[in-house]
């Protein structure tokens, strides 16, 4: 897994007017750009996607899909992401390795906590490979964790099953995951490119603006998107 740089992330943020089944946070680092968390309900358990995370060491958004009848519950899940805990989700056995789901704080990097999924082979002389990974400043953990909690008395008894990953599409401008239960706008024929399946935070003009008071790096093709729309909008 690569590890962190070592300029910390700058800010996070959160949305308030979310409906209380979903919520999302950004943070801004000084390197990496742009790092999203998104948590919703999904049918009778949560899904927290990561974009971008790193997937066998590529750059790639992670759905992870928590049922609501994991060992210890959901709650016990929000809390330690809430109270910046290790918390182990699950451990698979394999032949010659097991696999640990888990959220570790306390990064070498002050500040910063990491979701991974990890192998360890039964040979400790063998190497640790960590699957997929997601590094954030422990405040995002924190928010994105007070939000599980508010969304898993939501679930219920009658909340239906997901057996599959509500598909998601990434944002153009930002590449948040956008999911059909998100609120997303799309702007059609705006300039010389026409723009399709924006985020609510991207069609409004607010990620642009947070980027120039963050100074953060935007992708290029990122960027092309953001002006184009702030150019629509003028």
């Amino acid at each position: 897994m690569g590890r962190h740089k070592q300029h910390k992330p700058r800010r996070s943020r959160g949305e308030s007017d979310r409906p209380a089944t979903e919520w999302f946070g950004t943070a801004f680092h000084s390197t990496e750009g742009m790092q999203h968390l998104d948590v919703r309900q999904s049918g009778n358990g949560i899904l927290i996607t990561s974009s971008p995370a790193e997937i066998d060491g590529v750059p790639a958004a992670w759905p992870l899909r928590l049922r609501n009848d994991v060992d210890g519950g959901l709650n016990e899940v929000g809390a330690a992401l809430a109270a910046g805990r290790g918390h182990v989700f699950g451990v698979t056995e394999s032949p010659g390795h097991k696999t640990v789901l888990a959220f570790m704080p306390d990064h070498p990097e002050e500040g910063v906590g990491t979701l991974a999924r990890v192998r360890t082979p039964e040979d400790p002389d063998g190497d640790v490979v960590f699957e997929r990974s997601a590094e954030r400043p422990m405040g995002l953990w924190a928010e994105a964790g007070e939000s599980l909690l508010r969304i898993v008395p939501v679930l219920g008894p009658d909340a239906p099953p997901a057996d599959d990953l509500e598909d998601c599409r990434l944002c153009p401008g930002c590449y948040r995951p956008v999911y059909e239960s998100s609120s997303s706008h799309t702007l059609i024929g705006a300039g010389p490119m026409p723009v399709m399946g924006l985020c609510r935070l991207c069609a409004e003009g607010t990620t642009l603006r947070s980027l120039r008071q963050a100074d953060v790096p935007v992708d290029p093709q990122q960027r092309v998107v953001l002006e184009t729309v702030a150019a629509a909008m003028a």
